[in-house]
């Protein structure tokens, strides 16, 4: 009896040896495989943290280039809204020496910036939607105020060609749906830059 004992012993030793070693196995591949989801779940976190700050410096740069774009507007729209007046009145003549301003100033680089690095998926989605279509309008303008001032050198061009002076009058007249159309933009322009610094402060 007590050899049958001691033989079933020991051919329960093989078994548990290895039932122990499979375990220690399992054991030392889920450490290892807790410890890489936990590195890489830190360096996702750390690189969104990293992301996230950095869309941050990149609004404050964007709404500096909005208080930018703002001041210009300001000093060139009442002027600009002036000599339509004038010209719808018939009364152009009284502003002699004051020139429709085109703000082709108007900056878009910290926008363009924070489009070209990929983190506007880090920034607010309602600000990212005011800036976008604020951003648009600027595009708009832009194209609008170079085309002004292509026609602007090619009638002087013209002019110089022909050796005859340049009739403002007329073309203040030819082109005051341009300038109607560019003191609207720049009105509403206003308005938006003023709306998205509020939104940005805001958040």
């Amino acid at each position: 009896m007590d050899e049958q004992q001691q033989e079933d012993k020991t051919k329960a030793k093989p078994s548990q040896r290895k039932s122990r070693t499979l375990g220690q196995i399992a054991l030392e591949v889920f450490s290892i495989v807790l410890g890489v989801l936990l590195a890489l779940g830190v360096s996702e976190w750390q690189e969104k943290r990293n992301n996230t700050e950095r869309a941050g410096v990149a609004v404050v740069n964007v709404r500096a280039e909005l208080e930018s774009n703002l001041k210009l507007l300001e000093i060139i729209h009442p002027s600009n809204a002036l000599i339509v007046e004038s010209i719808m009145s018939g009364e152009e003549d009284s502003q002699d020496g004051n020139t429709f301003i085109p703000g082709v100033q108007i900056r878009s680089s910290a926008w363009q910036a924070l489009g070209s690095t990929g983190l506007g998926h880090f920034v607010d989605y309602e600000i990212l939607i005011e800036l976008s279509q604020l951003y648009s309008m600027i595009d708009v303008y832009r194209t609008t105020s170079y085309g002004f001032i292509s026609s602007n050198m090619n009638m002087a061009a013209t002019a110089t060609a022909l050796d005859t002076a340049v009739d403002n009058k007329r073309f203040s007249q030819n082109f005051l749906t341009y300038f109607q159309m560019m003191v609207q933009i720049e009105e509403i322009l206003i308005g938006a830059h003023k709306n998205a610094i509020s939104k940005i402060d805001e958040s």
